[in-house]
């Protein structure tokens, strides 16, 4: 066998059915190999790298397995470096092969010629360099190894064309997986026995315990732990934009997104008024504290953080206890010493009260959900998709415009129902990419993909993809003309001085008609209706075009924002 038919063969070994790349002239070794494999493997062409690593964030955010992807060298390696850098820090395990230049042209002034394992080494958690034919396997493992076990991250390993075109002289013998490395987390982690019964004791002794979950909760799959210890203490959850979704947002203990962007005001208010904090998978970073002010220092407040990363631990602030080890295994275990300490707690008055607060900000939101107002307002858009919304749902946002909207008025049901973001470095051009991965992972979930101009004009090209590939998907685009969230900034920071935010207005739907989707020009809540029933009962993608209101005119719900806007009298620009 040839190295490239080596590689195609381990991956088909860890069980990979897709892989996501571009074409390019160092990569027609590793394509041949991938024709010869079909139907067992299946190669996804994206438009543009960027593209396809993000398609292999969502497939691995909603598969729980290694989302694999593959480019050409030099410019194809550099247009791969946002996503591999926002899958690390988000602890995604996503594996990129670059298929490199030979050997013998190095330093030679070859075109594509690139360091590409010294590019990657300061974005991924391992970045890796072939020389020999009979190190793939070993060094394949190696990678999925690295990829999903302690904290999960990104790997990068480049290919040199002897190394995909060599002969492998090792045989079918050395060509196997690591099998617990198939999914991840891989070799998941207790905590010290010792540690969860001193928490156990902390917990018996709180009154107003609060649990508050983040992403690496999500990546535990540790939902049904988290509801069970939050009913057995009575503990309301509260949770990162990243967590979102780890319980029914209609569940009385769930009191949603925490901290600056989207918060729910009954949320902060837990947070800073619990005896008792309990983190699970949350790296308590500046969003979700309001820059470490959240809570405020209270020296008999008692904090646990559990972590699958020790580097995680007291990081940020001072902990009462930590726990290192697997969100999910840790909770259960909780749970499991918790229930012989006696019966499980009812809600408290605090809880009820926290409550009433909760239903008093939803009907005090009625108007801006109901709102007539042209253009349509981003809080009427959210609305509406929560009425067309069924389990398992995948909603998936870019950064900018629909963020704080989504976090706040966004309401996922259970059933297996996910909300990506890519939270780390905050790029824009994610969610139509992403879609294309999330279908892979679940094609029986429901697809919504929200994004503004900036996104678009950053990821356009991949309407094309989801049209070649027959997705059904629901496509919302905010069209306010302008980078929001910049021009938004500028309004509250810098007095209205408004440089390079603005697009020059545009009808987007027949951009999308031009690559093969069905779409629609919003431009009234009663069209965004109608569009909606038509997008949702479509078996193919679905473009809404909704022209909606800019940032300017009512600041977004983002705290310091608020905070800032009231201290000095802002106005509507």
């Amino acid at each position: 066998m040839k190295g490239a038919e080596v590689l195609i063969q381990m991956l088909l070994e860890y069980k990979v059915e897709a892989i996501f790349g571009v074409p390019g002239d160092t990569s027609l070794p590793l394509y041949e190999a991938i024709y010869d494999a079909a139907p067992k493997i299946r190669h996804i062409m994206a438009r543009d790298e960027r593209s396809a690593t993000f398609m292999a964030d969502a497939y691995a955010r909603i598969s729980f397995k290694p989302g694999v992807c593959e480019c050409p060298s030099g410019a194809g390696a550099l247009y791969s470096v946002p996503g591999v850098a926002e899958a690390n820090a988000s602890s995604i395990p996503v594996i990129l092969f670059t298929s490199d230049i030979s050997l013998a042209d190095e330093g030679r002034g070859a075109i594509t010629a690139l360091d590409h394992h010294k590019l990657f080494e300061p974005i991924a958690k391992w970045s890796s360099f072939l020389k020999l034919t009979e190190k793939i396997p070993e060094t394949v493992r190696r990678a999925f190894r690295v990829a999903t076990t302690g904290r999960p991250g990104a790997v990068h390993l480049a290919l040199p064309q002897e190394v995909m075109t060599g002969e492998f002289s090792l045989g079918r013998q050395a060509i196997f997986a690591e099998l617990e490395c198939i999914d991840y987390p891989a070799y998941r982690t207790r905590g010290s026995r010792k540690v969860l019964e001193e928490a156990v004791q902390h917990f018996l002794k709180s009154v107003r315990p609060v649990i508050i979950a983040g992403g690496g909760a999500n990546h535990s799959q540790a939902h049904q732990e988290i509801l069970a210890l939050s009913e057995w203490l009575a503990a309301p959850v509260v949770t990162t934009i990243s967590g979102q979704g780890i319980m029914p947002d209609d569940h009385p203990l769930a009191l949603g997104v925490v901290g600056d962007n989207g918060f729910h005001p009954y949320a902060n208010q837990a947070v800073e008024e619990g005896d008792l904090l309990l983190y699970i998978g949350c790296k308590r970073g500046s969003v979700s504290t309001i820059r470490w002010t959240l809570p405020s220092y209270n020296p008999t407040r008692k904090i646990i953080q559990i972590d699958l990363d020790p580097l995680q631990l007291s990081n940020n602030f001072a902990n009462t206890l930590d726990i290192g080890g697997d969100a999910r295994l840790v909770v259960r275990d909780l749970v499991e010493l918790l229930k012989k300490e006696g019966k499980p707690r009812k809600p408290s008055p605090w809880v009820d009260e926290l409550n009433r607060k909760r239903a008093d900000f939803w009907e005090q939101s009625e108007p801006s959900l109901h709102s007539d107002a042209i253009p349509i307002k981003a809080q009427r858009i959210i609305h509406a998709l929560n009425q067309k919304l069924s389990s398992p749902a995948i909603v998936i946002a870019d950064a900018g415009t629909p963020t704080p909207y989504i976090t706040r008025f966004l309401k996922l049901q259970g059933g297996g129902s996910r909300f990506l973001i890519p939270r780390s470095f905050g790029g824009l051009g994610y969610s139509i990419p992403a879609v294309v991965g999330a279908h892979l992972a679940r094609p029986e979930a429901q697809l919504v993909a929200l994004f503004g101009d900036g996104s678009l004009g950053m990821s356009a090209g991949e309407l094309e993809t989801l049209v070649r590939l027959k997705i059904p998907a629901v496509l919302i685009h905010f069209n306010n003309g302008c980078f929001g969230w910049i021009k938004a900034l500028q309004a509250l920071h810098s007095k209205g001085k408004f440089q390079s935010v603005d697009f020059t207005a545009a009808n987007m739907a027949p951009l999308a008609e031009a690559f093969g989707l069905e779409a629609f020009h919003i431009e009234t809540p009663n069209a965004l209706e109608e569009g909606l029933d038509r997008a949702f009962s479509s078996r193919a993608p679905v473009f809404l075009d909704i022209v909606s209101e800019s940032e300017i005119t009512e600041l977004p719900p983002v705290f310091s924002w608020v905070k800032k806007g009231e201290k000095e009298g802002w106005r509507p620009a």
